[in-house]
């Protein structure tokens, strides 16, 4: 049986084993490098849960390969659908999406990665569980609270300023929403099948015919908002970029269709 502060080192390791092999899974196809944790560090604390879970449950299972790879599979995957879940009913906010993959359930999980979390699970209880022992059972026992309590600071700190971060986008958001609303409002004559449609619709207003002061005030106050959004909620748009509100949609897909056009323009 493991000590609290030798659990929570176990923890934080797959945390970041789990960040590492998340972000190069994302990063190669695309050829940048993203990170894909949802903490501001190089740390994904699911994974490091998912870690514990297996190596609590299925150690007694080492030995039979099947066993431990379909444990595996369902253990990892009823994991992930209840973080999607409470992420969604906390944060009103899809972050990942498997809609599109055959075998899903609820866009939460799909067959593809819940066969690759099982393989994960094997290798992870046969061969890096064990290398990760043998190093951490180096460290003298004296020395070993003083480095995970320095961890379990620093999680508490990252996920607080996450949080805070979080909701900070989505107070911009509701902003966003009410701003866009009150400008198909005011030009609601005009076809406005998108956002584009939308801003063009108003510069013409703007431009040729109203040119009042509220509907300047209004798409000024949303070019504020978009030029505002911080180098977090930009990364977090970046590593999700299948993200959903449930609350403001149109807001943040314009959001995030501004920083995909800024980040194209930066590279020609």
């Amino acid at each position: 049986m493991y000590s609290f502060w030798m659990l929570f080192l176990v923890f934080t390791a797959y945390s970041f084993l789990g960040w590492l092999t998340e972000s190069l899974f994302c990063s190669i196809p695309t050829g940048k490098f993203i990170n894909r944790g949802f903490l501001n560090g190089p740390f994904c604390p699911v994974y490091g849960l998912g870690g514990i879970l297996v190596i609590t449950i299925l150690s007694p299972f080492k030995d039979n390969i099947a066993v431990l790879y379909f444990s595996g599979v369902i253990i990892t995957s009823l994991l992930e659908y209840i973080t999607g879940f409470a992420l969604e009913k906390i944060f009103h906010t899809k972050y990942w999406d498997y809609s599109n993959n055959k075998y899903n359930i609820q866009g939460r999980v799909c067959l593809e990665n819940s066969l690759l979390f099982g393989v994960m699970s094997v290798i992870g209880i046969l061969y890096i569980h064990p290398s990760l022992m043998r190093l951490f059972n180096l460290i003298p026992k004296y020395v070993l609270p003083f480095i995970s309590l320095a961890f379990l600071i620093y999680f508490i700190i990252d996920t607080v300023i996450t949080v805070k971060s979080i909701y900070n986008f989505n107070i911009k958001l509701d902003e966003m929403q009410i701003i866009i609303n009150e400008l198909k409002d005011k030009v609601s004559y005009t076809k406005l099948e998108t956002i584009e449609n939308l801003q063009s619709a108003i510069s013409n207003l703007i431009n040729y015919d109203c040119k009042t002061a509220y509907i300047k005030s209004l798409f000024e106050k949303k070019n504020k908002i978009e030029s505002e959004v911080k180098l977090y909620q930009k990364r977090m748009i970046n590593a999700f970029p299948s993200m959903k509100s449930f609350k403001n949609n149109e807001s943040l897909q314009r959001i995030k269709k501004n920083i995909l056009y800024k980040t194209k323009s930066l590279k020609k």
